[in-house]
C-alpha cells in the first residue's frame, strides 16, 4: 500500500519487461526489492533484462555457487547495479510498510560460496504477508525442502499458495499442502516439454479442495488484498 515493488524471479527470457509495464506507469524506472529464487535460466534469465532496465534498491538471493553463462551474467551485473545485496536465509524480514513484509523462510543455513549439484536445495522461500492476508511463494521448492520446512514448524499457512516448481511432481506433497491449507493455488507456467504441471499433482490440488490457477490456460493472474479480503483476476478481465 504504501507503493513497494518486489519482483521475484524473471521467467526465462525478456517477456518480464512487458508484464511489468502492464502494472507499472513506463516512467517508473525503480523496484524495491528483486529476489532470485535459484540461479536456474527459467528464473533470472528474465531478472537480468530487468536489471539492465530498472533500477532496483535490494536483491534478495541465497548466494550459493552455479556455474551457467545465464548466471555469470546475472552475478556480473548484480555487481554493477551496486544495489543492497541480502543473502536469503531463514528468519530475515524485509519490512515493506503499511503492516506489510516478506519473511525469508528457506534457505535454514548460508550457502555463500557453496556449489550445489543441486540448486534447489538452497532455494528461496518467502511468506508475504499484508495484515492478515498471506501468500506464499516457494520459487522451484521441492518435498525434501518442504518436509525440513514443516518439521521446523515453520507457521506457512496461507490465503494463496504460488505451486512450487511449476507444478512437478516432485513438489507439492499432500502434508504440505495440508500445512498450508490455501484457498487458492497458483501455478506459473508457460508451454514445456516437462509436461509442467503433472496430473498427480492437479490431482493433490483437487482433492484437497484447492482452486487453483495457471499461466498456459488462465493467462496472467493478478491478486488483488485489502490485507483481509481478496480477488482474484484472470487476464485482466475475468473475475471470480
Amino acid at each position: 500500500p504504501n507503493g513497494s515493488q518486489v519482483l521475484i524471479d524473471g521467467g526465462p527470457d525478456g517477456k518480464v519487461l512487458s508484464e511489468l509495464a502492464k502494472t507499472t506507469p513506463f516512467y517508473d524506472r525503480e523496484i524495491d526489492v528483486v529476489v532470485a529464487s535459484h540461479p536456474h535460466a527459467d528464473h533470472i534469465f528474465g531478472l537480468t533484462e530487468v536489471l539492465d532496465r530498472y533500477d532496483v534498491a535490494n536483491i534478495v538471493e541465497a548466494k550459493d555457487g552455479y556455474q551457467s553463462p545465464v548466471f555469470e551474467r546475472w552475478q556480473r551485473m548484480v555487481r554493477e547495479e551496486g544495489a543492497n545485496e541480502v543473502e536469503a536465509i531463514a528468519g530475515k524480514v524485509i519490512e515493506l510498510g503499511n503492516e506489510t513484509t516478506l519473511t525469508i523462510l528457506t534457505p535454514f543455513k548460508s550457502y555463500d560460496g557453496v556449489t550445489l549439484k543441486k540448486p534447489h536445495e538452497a532455494n528461496v522461500t518467502a511468506l508475504l504477508q499484508y495484515k492478515s492476508f498471506r501468500v506464499l511463494l516457494t520459487g522451484d521448492m521441492e518435498m525434501s525442502l518442504e518436509k525440513q520446512l514443516i518439521l521446523n514448524g515453520s507457521d506457512i499457512s496461507a490465503d494463496i499458495l504460488k505451486v512450487g516448481h511449476h507444478g512437478s511432481r516432485t513438489s507439492s506433497s499432500d502434508s504440505f499442502l495440508d500445512s498450508i491449507n490455501p484457498s487458492v493455488a497458483v501455478i506459473q507456467v508457460g508451454k514445456n516439454s516437462y509436461g509442467h504441471p503433472t496430473q498427480e499433482v492437479l490431482n493433490r490440488l483437487e482433492n484437497s479442495g484447492i482452486k487453483y490457477y495457471r499461466n498456459d490456460l488462465d493467462g496472467t493472474v493478478k491478486v488483488v488484498s485489502d490485507g483481509e479480503s481478496y480477488q482474484i483476476i484472470k487476464n485482466q478481465h475475468d473475475k471470480d
